[in-house]
């Protein structure tokens, strides 16, 4: 009876050394999984809803009604090189030909129990061709910004779409641009 033991537990021995290995191997792609949806995340500043999608056709506004001829366009003189606009959730956001700029906190709101949102606050930028920068120069000074409460805006080249809590800032040229919430952003 030994002999026929010795066979049995040379198989219970591999079984086990196999179902270890295969335990070993799932918990490796477990963490790698883990790692790369962790860091392709990271763009995104806190977990949030995601922004509303934009709509297939923005309505264009400020058309003459029916019946009346066009006002000319302003002359590049008074066509303002850029404009600000405060987003739902209170962020200032300028609007230039050459990207949008948003804070990413509102000067003075407690982020956490030890940091206080500064002022200028920390902003990040997204140029027309969807870049992202986080670390752009100063806003200039936001007196004047406009209060964005729902529907579609034009600045600049830029269409500025508000909905469910989000800013949307969409390059008319390209389709690039951000979205920006309370504590989330998202490029595009």
């Amino acid at each position: 009876m030994r002999a026929a033991s010795a066979p049995q537990r040379q198989r219970r021995t591999a079984l086990v050394t196999a179902l270890g290995a295969a335990f070993a191997v799932l918990l490796g792609i477990i963490g790698v999984t883990g790692y790369v949806l962790l860091t392709r995340s990271h763009s995104s500043q806190t977990p949030g809803a995601q922004p509303a999608p934009a709509p297939a056709v923005l309505p264009a506004q400020g058309a003459p009604a029916p019946g009346q001829t066009p006002s000319p366009a302003p002359t590049s003189s008074a066509t303002p090189t850029s404009q600000y606009f405060a987003t739902p959730s209170g962020k200032i956001c300028q609007v230039t030909v050459q990207q949008v700029t948003c804070q990413t906190c509102v000067p003075g709101a407690v982020i956490t129990n030890a940091y206080t949102c500064t002022d200028p606050a920390p902003a990040v930028a997204v140029d027309t061709q969807g870049n992202v920068d986080k670390h752009p120069p100063d806003m200039a000074s936001a007196t004047g910004a406009q209060q964005l409460s729902g529907g579609t805006y034009r600045s600049s080249g830029w269409t500025i779409v508000t909905s469910g809590g989000w800013a949307r800032f969409i390059n008319d040229t390209t389709g690039h641009g951000m979205a920006m919430a309370a504590e989330n952003f998202d490029s595009f």
